[in-house]
């Protein structure tokens, strides 16, 4: 029987860093999802204060026409006032989609930032001592380095 204590100098086991390392799975897979969350909040908020400015200039400009209209007016000046419309109407459309587009287009540059930052945070701790762990079956691959920090021959 050995009467030697064990050493309360010695460092972390590999084998606790591995188990530190999947009690972190959980908070890790969290923030990344909230962070997604948070980047499509924004873009729907964008997308809003898009639709709210377009409806302003359409009400200030329809109110406008019908003041006009109001008021006794030529048959030409009738159909200036359509054309009118129907131009602000055009453009109008023509210029919101342009914005909600640039908004979505955002949206979806941030959303996939935070993944390939994500990805790449998860590449740098594969790369610092974690290379060789296999991952769990079942969980996604997006935490996980699949091949083991090997990259593929070209």
């Amino acid at each position: 029987m050995s009467t030697r204590k064990p050493s309360a100098t010695a460092g972390p086991s590999p084998a606790g860093a591995d188990l530190a390392a999947w009690n972190d799975l959980p908070r890790q897979q969290l923030a990344a999802c909230t962070q997604a969350c948070c980047a499509m909040f924004r873009g729907f908020e964008a997308v809003r204060r898009v639709q709210q400015k377009t409806a302003h200039q359409a009400l200030a400009h329809h109110q406008a026409i019908a003041e006009k209209l109001n008021e006794p007016c030529h048959p030409m000046d009738l159909v200036a006032m359509q054309t009118e419309m129907i131009r602000f109407d055009m453009q109008g459309a023509a210029m919101y989609w342009q914005q909600v587009a640039s908004a979505i287009l955002e949206m979806e540059r941030e959303l996939l930032g935070s993944t390939a930052s994500a990805a790449q945070s998860e590449a740098d701790q594969m790369s610092s001592g974690l290379a060789g762990q296999v991952p769990m079956p079942g969980l996604n691959p997006f935490f996980f380095n699949v091949n083991g920090g090997v990259r593929p021959a070209a």
